[in-house]
């Protein structure tokens, strides 16, 4: 009996490919899914450290401590707003309006 050379895939071989990818496919979906809140609090959280980096320059420049609203005026953020603006508890609010941080503790030289 003569045997031919085998060119391509069988089924049985293409069915598995297809079922590995797809378990490959269930498993990484969520861990990427989580990614977007992720890095919506991470902003925030940039942005309550750039306020507190922000009061600490002002001060720097005026020897004076500043009010807050001041400090908030000052401080370049991208990706949303300070919705609430005291020198303790500041609210950012990110720019699709559901995310918010709170930033944690006081911000320096602020009256």
């Amino acid at each position: 009996m003569k045997r031919t050379l085998q060119k391509g895939f069988t089924l049985i071989e293409l069915v598995v490919v297809i079922v590995i990818l797809g378990i490959l496919a269930a498993v990484a979906v969520p861990q990427f899914t989580d990614l977007a809140s992720s890095a919506k609090q991470a902003a925030g959280q940039g942005a309550c450290a750039a306020l507190a980096s922000s009061a600490v320059m002002m001060f720097a420049s005026t020897q004076k401590n500043n009010a807050a609203a001041s400090i908030v005026a000052n401080t370049i953020t991208s990706g949303g707003s300070f919705t609430t603006t005291a020198c303790t508890g500041s609210i950012f609010t990110n720019s699709d309006g559901t995310t918010t941080t709170s930033c944690t503790g006081t911000l320096p030289f602020c009256t």
